[in-house]
């Protein structure tokens, strides 16, 4: 069963299961993940709907039959296995780095691009700069215990001793002569590619955290709204500069040296509909 789509689009294995399990319902609305697992010749339809929640990763049996199912070739089955390696190191940065160099140096023509060890450890963890942040609170102590418990999502200790060392070695934390942390003005170069493995991990790590706190946060104390409009995809370019200026807007009237707390905040522009066809359009 070939994809229309190409594979090497996808720096997530996960997310391209997810683009083809979308385009078989709408194809047909017979479709199921029931009968995509009985095709592939697996047990029960869990062993494929857990892979494509999230919650396990295919061994070695299940992605051969993926990989014969897509009717990949051999280049395209190594790619994909690949990234299925990615996803399982992906606790890991230099791992996870040498396989995005390995990769990047392999498969040219996919969106995977290098990106150097320390700035990938930075931008990919949704906890590094957010630790950066919480630096500036008043109540700040650097006790790796205590910044663990201030987060609401899991970090561990030594995932905070980590990453206050990268920071620091980055030069987006620094010490006062007395080894208290403060921010310091260091810049990480994401010009190898904007839409760097890195960054899609950072993104889509904040959008998990968003899914949750649409269930568990109070109310009061966030705001997830949404609008749906019809407008040209000529716009999308203004749409987009309007967001960036109200997030520059946002930020210079709200963020303080000193506050209490760390918040997140996430402005989504995306299609929900094929473009037209202008010969279509005309009619």
């Amino acid at each position: 069963m070939k994809m229309a789509v190409n594979l090497y689009q996808f720096t997530d294995y996960r997310t391209y299961l997810v683009a083809y399990a979308q385009d078989m319902k709408h194809k047909r609305k017979q479709w199921s993940y029931g009968a995509w697992a009985r095709v592939l010749g697996l047990k029960s339809t869990s062993s494929i709907t857990k892979i494509v929640q999230g919650q396990r990763e295919p061994g070695e049996e299940i992605t051969e039959r993926l990989i014969k199912y897509f009717e990949f070739s051999d280049k395209q089955a190594r790619y994909f296995r690949d990234l299925i390696q990615l996803e399982k190191i992906n606790r890991d940065p230099k791992l996870s780095v040498l396989l995005i160099e390995k990769m990047g140096k392999e498969y040219s023509d996919s969106s995977i691009r290098i990106m150097d060890n320390k700035s990938f450890m930075t931008i990919s963890h949704w906890y590094y700069l957010a630790l950066r942040e919480l630096c500036r609170t008043k109540t700040f102590k650097e006790d790796p215990e205590w910044i663990s418990s201030r987060f609401l999502y899991r970090v561990t200790p030594r995932d905070i001793r980590q990453a206050i060392q990268v920071l620091l070695d980055v030069g987006l934390l620094a010490r006062e002569k007395n080894g208290k942390l403060y921010l310091a003005e260091g810049r990480i170069d994401t010009t190898t590619d904007i839409s760097s493995e890195a960054i899609k991990r950072y993104h889509e790590q904040m959008l998990e955290h968003a899914k949750i706190a649409v269930r568990e946060t109070p109310v009061e104390e966030r705001e997830i709204t949404s609008t749906t409009l019809v407008m040209s995809s000529k716009n999308i370019g203004m749409a987009k500069e309007l967001i960036r200026e109200f997030r520059q807007n946002f930020e210079r009237l709200l963020e303080e040296d000193t506050g209490d707390r760390v918040f997140q905040i996430q402005i989504q522009l995306f299609p929900l509909t094929v473009k037209e066809n202008h010969k279509e359009y005309k009619k």
